[in-house]
């Protein structure tokens, strides 16, 4: 299955070349043969909201492009349902590979759509690990095409993944954001960054499934947990599952942040603590903590214990816990500071 749809402008959103016929000279209407291209569109918009990232990737000139994008009545895909923009002169295969590092994704999960035959073959030939179907000649079919790919035929399981799309643009706009800050922190603080702690919710637990599963950088312990094992420790009365959603002013990250606590006697133990790569280095997990140490407080609890497995991948997760847990443990206090930047709301 494939992340990320990588697309071409002229003749492939819409018919016509911007550079030469100008914003009101591309095919762009409710009658054919723009009309096909506003089909194409809503079909790519409808991926999207299903979590399928897009990008673009056009030999033009920024501005002129941009402004289509930006200005067209007809265009049903805006600026905001895209991750990354490369509109330049440069190489199409550069420009793929820039794209898939900046929003932190393999080639390999890349369909690129160019109707352009010598783009495509070129492409196929420097990056073969980038899917490139042939697009059909005429543009009327290009909506059924894009339908019967085979890349895309899950549907999303839960709402992290009907965001995903959303995500990696909202990611941009923080990116963005960041160079206007000549600190770290002022950037964090300038986010608004919220958390929502919640236990014991058996609605998350197709989304906790799924974490523990994929998660891998910030993992105490790589233990794939099935929906049923973690109903299972809700209903214990010797455990508690934590769990938290992240948002801040540019939008939504759903849920990014698990762990796993054995509540039986005097000390808590966290048996799994993991968290979605896209939000390290902004303070959720010191926060989160902080969140669980409060409620250990409230029983009685003096210390709060944790296991680590090192994996190869999960070097964010041995930092954590180096820093805050001497020899494994850590006073029931340990997370009384947490980032000035987040508000915990508990849930």
């Amino acid at each position: 299955m494939k992340k990320c749809i990588v697309l071409d402008l002229d003749n492939t959103l819409w018919g016509g070349i911007i550079g030469e016929d100008g914003l009101d000279g591309i095919k762009l209407s409710l009658s054919n043969p723009g009309a096909s291209f506003i089909a194409f569109q809503q079909a790519l918009l409808d991926l999207q909201s299903n979590g399928v990232i897009l990008a673009v990737n056009s030999r033009n000139n920024y501005d002129e492009a941009m402004r289509a994008i930006r200005t067209h009545p007809n265009m049903i895909l805006k600026e905001l349902h895209f991750a990354a923009f490369r509109i330049n002169w440069a190489d199409k295969a550069d420009n793929l590979k820039e794209i898939a590092s900046e929003i932190n994704i393999g080639l390999d999960s890349i369909v690129f759509l160019d109707d352009d035959p010598a783009n495509r073959a070129m492409v196929r030939e420097f990056l073969p690990e980038v899917e490139v179907p042939e697009m059909p000649a005429n543009p009327s079919d290009y909506t059924k095409f894009l339908i019967s790919l085979p890349y895309f035929k899950t549907t999303a399981v839960t709402d992290e993944d009907k965001m995903r799309g959303n995500y990696y643009v909202t990611e941009r706009l923080r990116k963005e954001a960041e160079k206007s800050h000549k600190t770290k922190e002022s950037f964090l603080k300038d986010l608004g960054m919220e958390i929502y702690v919640s236990e014991n919710d058996r609605s998350a637990a197709s989304r906790l499934s799924q974490m523990t599963k994929k998660t891998n950088q910030f993992n105490i312990d790589k233990q794939p947990f099935t929906e049923e094992e973690i109903i299972g420790y809700i209903l214990s009365p010797n455990h508690k599952i934590f769990h938290a959603k992240a948002a801040d002013k540019f939008g939504d990250y759903g849920i990014v942040i698990f762990a796993l606590a054995n509540t039986a006697g005097e000390n808590w133990h966290i048996k799994s603590l993991l968290m979605s790569c896209r939000i390290i280095g902004r303070g959720v997990e010191t926060a989160f903590l902080h969140a669980i140490s409060q409620k250990a407080q409230r029983t009685g609890a003096k210390k709060i214990t944790i296991g680590f497995k090192k994996s190869g991948q999960n070097h964010p997760a041995e930092e954590f816990v180096k820093k805050y847990f001497n020899d494994k443990m850590a006073s029931i206090d340990g997370f009384t500071n947490p980032p000035s930047w987040i508000n915990i709301r508990l849930l």
